[in-house]
């Protein structure tokens, strides 16, 4: 047997415990499948000496791929530096370069196979206890969602604000108006206007804060959104070919 501190297949193999989703697992078979662990880990770092040598570099850290949360991955400066999962870098690194032979994953050196459940078994067993409708939470976060923090008195102050501010900027030719607050706590507000005829019609400052003015057509604005949402589409999509060519997904 291979000496391994880790090693808890013996002991659990002793206590009759099994692994699920197979029939029967001895101590043997925890000793086989270490093997073929170690085995597949050389493989898998002689296959990335190959992907790196390539001038691919590996990062770690969370990032989204193909509308997916992945933890570390590879990118290269050729293909614009994207964070990308190792599989799909193995794929880019196939297409770009066809002529290269990934090392292939090599069979048990024993010939051994893990052991399968019977048939008509499934992983785990269920059982049905209740069923029964969702219930309102008992503390009250609903109503602290939709409620106004704050005395009575302070959110009076906030609605009269609110309505000496409509009574200001509520114009034709206003799309937009609001409080801003800045990075270093600065105040101000933001109006933005369908045109510039409009411009006139709004002052340079209220109640003490600076008003800045942005004059931006909802037709344009509308146009931008559309394009943003069809390059986020189109990337979303390039990404699970990628992940499908990887076989990631």
């Amino acid at each position: 047997m291979v000496d391994d501190p880790q090693n808890v297949g013996p002991l659990m193999a002793s206590l009759g415990a099994r692994r699920v989703g197979v029939d029967h697992w001895t101590e043997h078979d925890f000793e086989m499948e270490r093997i073929k662990r170690r085995q597949d880990a050389d493989t898998y770092r002689e296959r990335l000496d190959v992907l790196e040598a390539h001038g691919w570099t590996h990062f770690d850290g969370p990032y989204y791929y193909g509308g997916r949360e992945w933890h570390g991955g590879h990118r290269h400066v050729d293909r614009g530096n994207r964070r990308v999962p190792t599989k799909v870098a193995f794929a880019m690194l196939l297409e770009d370069h066809p002529e290269i032979e990934l090392p292939p994953y090599r069979p048990h050196p024993h010939g051994w196979t893990p052991p399968r459940r019977p048939p008509g078994e499934g992983l785990i067993q269920q059982e049905l206890v209740s069923v029964e409708p969702m219930k309102v939470p008992n503390f009250g976060l609903l109503a602290l969602l939709n409620s106004e923090h704050g005395t009575e008195e302070e959110r009076r102050e906030r609605r009269e604000r609110r309505a000496r501010m409509e009574a200001t900027f509520r114009r034709p030719g206003v799309r937009a108006f609001g409080d801003v607050l800045g990075p270093n706590a600065e105040k101000w507000l933001f109006v933005t206007l369908e045109s510039e005829d409009a411009r006139d019609a709004v002052p340079e400052t209220w109640e003490g804060l600076p008003v800045v003015v942005k004059v931006k057509p909802e037709a344009e604005e509308r146009a931008e959104k559309e394009a943003a949402e069809r390059r986020e589409r189109e990337r979303y999509e390039e990404e699970r070919a990628w992940l499908k060519k990887g076989g990631a997904l």
